[in-house]
């Protein structure tokens, strides 16, 4: 299988648009994505086509042997992946000019028909096109009253009205650069040989002296989750000093918040001299109201319920609802009487390859094998299945897992052996709750006289009350029957049983009472 491949994956999206992946079948190596929409079709075959020609391309350059092989695969791929308007198709007529010199140059350099058949590697393709396609220096656009942005290099010595110098953190300026194995000199530095810090000196020493009217300078002064203070670089700090001897009664570091709800940002003066500048640092209103909130005084937690809820409405019950409410009380109380819901967050999709399943993803691959097993499928023949979904770990990490949880399935598939006398069938309930109110719903799970249910969770609270309230629901409505239920799940000594009933007449004051809550 080539699981975690963009081959698989595409495979699977495009038969999700032709076929349900609850259809439990797969086509070749494919098993369909569920939920691809009518509207997405168009997409699909988009990315579909483009990740095609990405691999024709590909396929193309690894057959590539010679120069005019080369040329024509680079050209042929550019082409195919890349489109420009039509003011610009001059560049598709630049971009085949510039292979036509490499091929001919090429050649030329090869003499002749020699050339045409010297095989290049990679490596010489790559030399080729930097040499090539490599940036030409050109005039620097200095001077023109816009704002020019570059390294420390080209402004260097040329006066500027205002330099702003950014990042000149502490371990990033100087540069320290690492020692490399091949560099004979840098093992054993001598006197005159280049030095990248003292030549970075240098550079700042340029830079200040190419300011004519303002100098700015900024760096990180205070570590971002703690807010602790940190020491500028050695050659800022220096002239941090410097400054302040020359000039003793100014202020010449500015630190400015950490949070930009800081009130610090918005009052002015704090930041800056207010004589000079009377303006607040900050023009943002969002953090503005967001200081004045942490200044304002404290209030305590109100409670979520203030008054007394109004009278529920009364009315038939569904017996899928009541099963829900004792699933989860708190959310369904949320959801029906107070009207609130939490937004349906997104899935997260993991880009790395599993080599390991964590217990929830090893639970959903062993709850969807049960399904199938319940739904009368084979659990061998749903093992593919979960092998094309592509959420195993490739090869035998995979195989391993899933054959570890294959077989706690056919080992709770076989604990209810002996309930298993019949088909199940599935049995409509209309119980009479009082007060013009009434019980309707469906029991299914039904195998005889006994409700069978299959967990692959361990049994706990919330299955066996599941099954309690199915058999209330039975008990009440048919009430001449004997109806017991058995609710099954896993656990490390093997399938658990939770047995109950069967009931007598007070099935039906016991599910009134629970149509109350």
């Amino acid at each position: 299988f080539g699981q975690n491949t963009w081959r698989a994956g595409l495979d699977r999206v495009l038969l999700g648009v032709a076929m349900s992946e609850e259809e439990h079948r797969w086509l070749g190596p494919a098993l369909p994505v569920d939920d691809v929409s009518s509207g997405d079709i168009d997409l699909v075959g988009r990315l579909t086509e483009y990740v095609d020609r990405l691999e024709v391309a590909i396929e193309t350059m690894a057959r590539a042997r010679s120069v005019g092989d080369w040329t024509e695969a680079i050209g042929s791929a550019v082409l195919s992946l890349t489109d420009v308007p039509l003011d610009d198709l001059w560049q598709v007529a630049q971009f085949e000019r510039e292979l036509a010199q490499i091929r001919d140059g090429a050649v030329g350099e090869l003499e002749g028909s020699r050339g045409e058949e010297t095989e290049l590697r990679l490596a010489d393709v790559r030399t080729l096109l930097q040499h090539r396609l490599g940036g030409r220096p050109t005039r620097a656009n200095f001077r023109t009253g816009t704002l020019t942005v570059c390294t420390m290099v080209p402004m260097r010595s040329v006066p500027h009205r205002v330099v702003c110098l950014i990042g000149l953190d502490d371990g990033v300026f100087p540069r320290a650069g690492s020692i490399d194995g091949d560099d004979v000199l840098a093992r054993d530095p001598r006197t005159g040989e280049r030095d990248v810090r003292s030549e970075d000196r240098q550079l700042l020493l340029d830079a200040v002296l190419a300011a004519t009217d303002k100098l700015v300078i900024t760096y990180t002064g205070a570590n971002a989750q703690t807010g602790s203070p940190r020491p500028p670089s050695v050659p800022l700090g220096e002239l941090i000093d410097a400054a302040h001897a020359t000039a003793p009664s100014e202020r010449v570091v500015t630190r400015h918040p950490l949070q930009p709800f800081d009130r610090r940002n918005l009052v002015p003066g704090l930041t800056r001299d207010a004589e000079v500048d009377p303006r607040p640092f900050s023009f943002d209103t969002a953090a503005r109201d967001g200081a004045r909130a942490a200044l304002r005084e404290r209030r305590p937690v109100r409670p979520l319920v203030t008054a007394p809820l109004p009278s529920r409405p009364t009315g038939d019950v569904a017996l899928a609802d009541l099963q829900a409410f004792f699933a989860h009380p708190v959310r369904d109380f949320l959801r029906r009487r107070l009207d609130i819901s939490s937004p349906l967050a997104a899935e997260e999709i993991h880009d790395a390859i599993p080599i390991e399943l964590g217990p929830l993803e090893k639970w959903a691959v062993g709850d969807r094998l049960l399904r199938d097993v319940l739904d009368g499928l084979d659990p061998q023949a749903s093992m593919p299945a979960e092998q094309l979904r592509g959420l195993l770990p490739p090869s035998q990490l995979g195989l391993r897992t899933l054959q570890g949880v294959v077989a706690e399935v056919q080992s709770l598939w076989a604990g209810t052996a002996q309930f298993r006398t019949s088909e199940p069938r599935s049995i409509d309930v209309d119980i009479d709750l009082g007060n013009n109110r009434r019980l309707t719903g469906t029991v299914s799970g039904v195998i005889g006289s006994k409700i069978v249910t299959v967990t692959y969770s361990a049994l706990k609270a919330r299955q066996r009350l599941a099954s309690w309230i199915d058999l209330l629901a039975l008990s009440a409505g048919h009430p001449d029957h004997h109806w017991t239920a058995s609710a099954v799940g896993k656990s490390r000594a093997g399938p658990t049983h939770a047995l109950a009933g069967p009931l007598d007449h007070r099935a039906v004051e016991w599910l009134r009472a629970l149509g109350e809550i």
